[in-house]
């Protein structure tokens, strides 16, 4: 979790810098030039330091408030010193450009070092599921498949402890496979598909499911739906994912229980939204969920929604989630063409 403003470092090392450019701007001679050119200049300073450390808007924010506090000095000395404040004048949207520039600059690294750090575990996950395919999956095979036969050979207590074994390494297989897929992604076979026949087909596995939340599921398709390229193995699994949230999400909430889907085109893109009335994600942690193994669910894998992530973006496509507490969750899959 990011650190309030207040209590960073580099916030109040701006700030000081700044004001005591501008006091000793204000407090030097009139008739010295030469302070007040090294002072018009050390303003670049902060306005670089906030814009690397804080991005487009701190740079924007830092540089406009350097340009307000230096104005009214252009304003007083123009009398006296006319070729500075003329050269003043100039100065301040040159505040602006370095401001904006350098957070522009800031914010490239900060995306290009992240996707860096996500690149290299993913690499590390890589490397780690050959490994656990083979140490973790065979022994759970052996052991499910002797507690499934202990299950029908024991009777009360023991055969409830048994069937509990059976579950819990079916969890267990549930988060190897899920990591597999996150760490090895298999290559897009794409095809032409109707998207309403995908969703259609992921609404009929998860009914049982929607059934026992006793949720309502409304579709909105168009008269007019054209086919996208698609690989529909790997957006069958996006599609089922945003679906079991939804409804798991909607059936844990309160009044309405109620899942939307929605499918627009617009020529140059298709649209899948999935709508829920569930309790709804905060604003802080709804820019985790896409992190690996972090997850709201207490029996999630927390690899769900970066595998979905990871699909829609290997087709050139954005998964988008929108959300307030306490007014559901939409979920957005756009992808091109259509």
């Amino acid at each position: 979790m990011n650190r309030p403003l207040w209590s960073q470092p580099e916030f109040w090392t701006t700030v000081a810098a700044v004001g005591v450019l501008s006091i000793g701007h204000y407090l030097a001679p009139m008739h010295e030039e030469f302070w007040h050119d090294l002072f018009r200049r050390l303003y670049y300073l902060p306005i670089i330091l906030a814009g690397f450390r804080y991005g487009l808007n701190g740079g924007l924010v830092t540089s406009v408030g350097v340009s307000l506090l230096f104005l009214p000095h252009v304003l007083m000395t123009r009398a006296m010193l006319p070729r500075q404040a003329s050269e003043a004048v100039f100065e301040i949207p040159l505040y602006i450009i370095v401001g904006v520039v350098t957070g522009i600059l800031s914010d490239r690294q900060r995306r290009a070092s992240e996707s860096l750090r996500r690149a290299e575990r993913l690499k590390s996950l890589g490397e780690m599921a050959a490994g656990m395919a083979h140490e973790v999956k065979n022994p759970l095979a052996a052991i499910r498949s002797s507690a499934q036969m202990l299950t029908g050979r024991l009777s009360g207590k023991d055969a409830e402890l048994a069937s509990i074994v059976v579950n819990e390494v079916d969890r267990l297989n549930r988060v190897v496979n899920d990591f597999l897929d996150y760490a090895r992604p298999a290559p897009l076979r794409r095809e032409q598909v109707l998207l309403s026949v995908l969703l259609d087909s992921c609404l009929e596995l998860l009914s049982p499911v929607i059934s026992e939340a006793a949720v309502t599921v409304t579709r909105r398709y168009p008269p007019d739906e054209r086919r996208v390229s698609v690989d529909p193995g790997q957006l069958r699994q996006v599609l089922l994912n945003l679906l079991l949230n939804a409804v798991q999400a909607t059936g844990n909430g309160e009044g309405t229980r109620e899942v939307m889907l929605d499918l627009r085109q617009d020529g140059r893109s298709t649209q899948v939204s999935v709508r829920d009335t569930g309790p709804g994600i905060p604003a802080d942690k709804l820019r985790q969920v896409f992190e690996p193994f972090y997850s709201t669910k207490p029996a999630g894998t927390g690899l769900g929604l970066p595998i979905a992530q990871r699909i829609v973006s290997e087709h050139g496509g954005k998964l988008l989630l929108e959300s307030a507490p306490g007014q559901g969750l939409t979920a957005t899959v756009v992808l091109p063409g259509g």
